[in-house]
């Protein structure tokens, strides 16, 4: 069974809309990562993780996944403290973006579609994806429509702490946590030697900051240590060798723990299809 959309004809995936089915939505960006990983981490990570648990879902279970073409830009302008963008980091605008998830949600539940799932893996699109939906939502006002989003990089947090060097230190922008999935699904594009020291250090204290299923204050932007690299651990300096050692083997059950909880949440979300409000409490 294909999961690629982009690679269906129609009346392959007009086969789907009649079953019980999900379409992941990836979105990404396109910036800097420090020097050592790729600019399309963001974008290519979601479309990874989204692949793989379309594969996993549709071969365990009688339900179709299929993964819509990447929506590889972002909001990134908002970086602090550079003035300009680094080499490399393609911004849209807030509105643009909302408008482009809003449009193609739009235009896959115009198709008949009843679930969607918007996998993000770059942390600025949440708000502006919660934003289009709803107002998809509005628009339609379909009780059976369900419309879902979820962000990659909080997932699997248990996971993290059992196969990590650093634990909550190691994950951030470009850090440990990025490198070790990017060592499993782009090892040619990772360059190790160009791993450069980074801090990040929050205004808030980590109760407040270190999320499980969400932040419990979900925006604040008063942060420091985003230095020249582009790269910022969580609350400590790091060097360039204690974040990349033996990172690949954690990478691989990283990821194996993060594409089985988006498989559970297909699941869930395909099974709870048609169901009424006292039925799926």
């Amino acid at each position: 069974m294909k999961v690629n959309f982009g690679d269906m004809r129609w009346p392959e995936i007009e086969e789907v809309i009649g079953k019980s089915h999900v379409v992941i939505l990836p979105i990404g960006a396109t910036e800097q990562h420090g020097r050592h990983l790729p600019v399309n981490y963001d974008a290519h990570s979601a479309t990874y993780l989204a692949e793989e648990a379309a594969k996993k879902v549709t071969e365990e279970n009688d339900i179709h996944v299929l993964v819509a073409p990447t929506i590889p830009y972002g909001e990134t302008a908002g970086r602090p403290p550079f003035e300009k963008p680094m080499p490399g980091s393609i911004s849209i605008g807030l509105d643009t973006l909302i408008n482009l998830i809003q449009d193609v949600v739009r235009s896959l539940v115009m198709q008949g579609f009843k679930n969607v799932l918007v996998l993000n893996g770059h942390l600025e699109n949440g708000a502006p994806i919660q934003v289009a939906l709803r107002k998809v939502n509005i628009e339609f006002k379909d009780p059976d429509l369900g419309l879902y989003a979820t962000n990659s990089f909080l997932m699997a947090r248990e996971t993290w702490a059992e196969v990590s060097n650093l634990g909550r230190a190691g994950l951030g922008h470009a850090g440990e946590n990025e490198t070790a999935i990017a060592l499993n699904t782009q090892p040619d594009l990772v360059k190790i030697d160009e791993m450069y020291e980074g801090f990040h250090k929050s205004s808030l204290i980590p109760k407040y900051t270190a999320p499980l299923c969400g932040e419990l204050v979900f925006y604040h932007s008063r942060i420091g240590g985003f230095r020249d690299s582009g790269m910022h651990m969580k609350d400590v300096g790091i060097s360039n060798r204690e974040a990349a050692d033996a990172t690949k083997e954690a990478g691989k059950k990283f990821i194996a723990g993060i594409v089985d909880e988006i498989a559970d949440i297909l699941v869930r979300i395909a099974k709870s299809e048609g169901m009424t409000h006292q039925e799926s409490r």
